[in-house]
């Protein structure tokens, strides 16, 4: 793995270091020591099953390239990763109703992603299946955990970032907001949430 431009003892962005903040307690870990941050332009996000969180690389791994989250940087702003999933959000209080996998966060724009990359049939049901229940875990985390935490420490949330959500299934099957049921789901998540959601591999941030 290569190691990432980044350097944990200069203090992120204000709006950064105040969400990063308001995490602190939601596992043994903590935060500090848990969250990664680049600024390089091509960022590569994907569940490490050997560690058993998401992480990152800012080469294109061509031997699963199918199965990451394409983070594209162009103005080469600081990234945050968070691993949620495993171990930033690890207390018993916190995980039960699901967690999605990770949040990535910059000055202005904060995605969080599920990757449901490890499902491999190409049947309706099982893919649609999976869609949704990446949809309870993403939503849990945000409106269960991210928001009450922050609103715990004074941060609305919703007044710093702009906020958008994401599932990743492994490319080769083409889960996309082109298929019928899928464009559904996102229609019926904006309608209900008021948010963005989007079945894809990728995003520009600003």
């Amino acid at each position: 793995m290569p190691t990432l431009s980044q350097n944990r003892d200069l203090p992120v962005a204000i709006t950064q270091l105040k969400l990063c903040y308001a995490l602190r307690c939601c596992g043994p870990l903590g935060v500090e020591g848990a969250f990664d941050k680049s600024d390089d332009e091509n960022l590569y996000v994907y569940d490490d099953d050997t560690l058993g969180y998401s992480d990152w690389t800012n080469v294109e791994p061509t031997a699963f390239l199918s199965k990451t989250f394409h983070a594209q940087n162009p103005n080469r702003n600081t990234l945050v990763l968070l691993p949620l999933d495993g171990r930033i959000i690890t207390g018993d209080h916190f995980i039960r109703g699901g967690i999605c996998d990770c949040a990535l966060l910059t000055d202005k724009e904060l995605s969080f992603v599920e990757f449901k990359t490890n499902v491999s049939s190409d049947i309706d049901e099982t893919i649609f299946g999976h869609a949704e229940k990446a949809i309870d875990q993403l939503w849990h985390t945000y409106d269960s955990i991210i928001n009450p935490e922050c609103r715990r420490v004074g941060i609305d949330i919703t007044l710093k970032v702009s906020i958008d959500f994401y599932v990743v299934f492994d490319s080769v099957l083409g889960v996309t907001g082109a298929r019928a049921d899928i464009q559904n789901l996102q229609n019926e998540f904006l309608q209900e949430k008021h948010y963005e959601l989007y079945y894809q591999n990728n995003k520009q941030f600003a």
